[in-house]
């Protein structure tokens, strides 16, 4: 491992230098094997690693072209994380898959990270000096709740930032999750099952997760003619179980809910046993996270994936364009994976 490290750190020096021009191709890997005196796979990883690091451009049965570099031009080697809400979050597993992404992302890209849990008002002053220092290079912050106090600043000092995980949908440079999509998708599937009383339990309406979620809901309800009973929208502005046993408890009661988060599938769960209902046969229920409810797989909970790793792995991304080509990247929204278990059924004849 040494040895290939080494090597490409070998590499990566003569292009930098300009021992290999931008425009040209590198030798061909049964040469760089012999020169490095490394296996022909070893080298391929090597050239895929700087390709990572956006030095290369690998063209598959021309070889790797040498990307246009300028001395003059920032790399990015070393970034600030800061994982917003770390500690008074009670969401650590989802925090630390998030991480792991920005983690493994930095790694291929040969970018050391510099990482604070600290809630210090005078942190974001640290990162603006250390940027003006050329310690840093860019920030990534993870599911950031504070788009004034927080992001604004480094902004105003025109320092490259990624929020991984927007929750709030900030005017930010930001990797997120397109909740409407993902709120369309879980209804048209419930739908396809043949179900047409379908509720929703989100949280607070007023947060941009469930406020996009059940604007979602209500948008494809009415494209499917499907009625809304406003006893079947449920959010954490009621009490949950309270209003699920209500929901039961009347006529017609939905045959399937989707809940914005396991853990409240885990609600559903728990008042439908207390009503004797079994899932799927009597309720069907479709999810969002894959991560809140530790019983939601032997539950046989149908979810859609959180993608936590690819959020942190886009943020590392985004943040090297932005560094290398000087401009505000695009923002990449994400539509999570459906898991399908075992939970989304046919509805039982009226």
């Amino acid at each position: 491992m040494k040895k290939i490290q080494g090597s490409r750190d070998f590499l990566r020096q003569e292009i930098l230098s300009g021992y290999y021009k931008p425009g040209t191709y590198l030798p061909s890997v049964r040469c760089l094997a012999v020169r490095l005196k490394l296996s022909k796979s070893s080298v391929h990883n090597i050239l895929k690693m700087l390709q990572e690091e956006g030095l290369l451009v690998l063209n598959p049965g021309r070889g790797a072209l040498i990307a246009e570099f300028h001395p003059e031009r920032p790399l990015l080697k070393r970034i600030f994380l800061r994982p917003a809400d770390y500690g008074s979050f009670n969401y650590m597993p989802i925090m630390n898959r998030s991480m792991n992404g920005v983690f493994a992302a930095a790694e291929r890209k040969n970018v050391e990270v510099n990482i604070s849990f600290s809630d210090s008002e005078g942190m974001t002053d640290s990162m603006i000096n250390a940027h003006s220092q050329g310690m840093i290079q860019g920030v990534i912050y993870i599911q950031c709740r504070n788009y004034a106090g927080l992001i604004r600043p480094l902004e105003k000092a025109s320092i490259p930032y990624v929020i991984a995980n927007d929750m709030h949908g900030f005017p930010a440079v930001k990797c997120g999750i397109d909740f409407r999509a993902m709120t369309r998708r879980a209804i048209e599937y419930l739908h396809r099952a043949g179900h047409t009383r379908i509720g929703i339990l989100t949280g607070d309406p007023d947060e941009f997760i469930y406020a996009e979620s059940l604007a979602a809901y209500r948008e494809t309800m009415k494209e499917l003619k499907l009625k809304v009973r406003s006893e079947w929208v449920l959010t954490s502005c009621h009490r949950e179980m309270d209003a699920l046993f209500r929901a039961f408890d009347r006529c017609p009661a939905p045959t399937a809910y989707f809940t914005v988060r396991d853990y409240r599938a885990a609600m559903v769960y728990a008042a439908a046993a207390c009503r004797k209902l079994r899932i799927p046969r009597d309720l069907s229920v479709i999810s969002f996270d894959d991560c809140t409810w530790d019983g939601a797989e032997a539950a046989g909970l149908t979810t859609f994936r959180e993608p936590l790793e690819e959020l942190g792995e886009n943020a590392v991304d985004l943040l090297q364009r932005w560094v290398a080509s000087g401009k505000r990247p695009e923002n990449r929204i994400l539509i999570p994976e459906l898991i399908e278990r075992g939970s989304v059924s046919a509805p039982k004849p009226d």
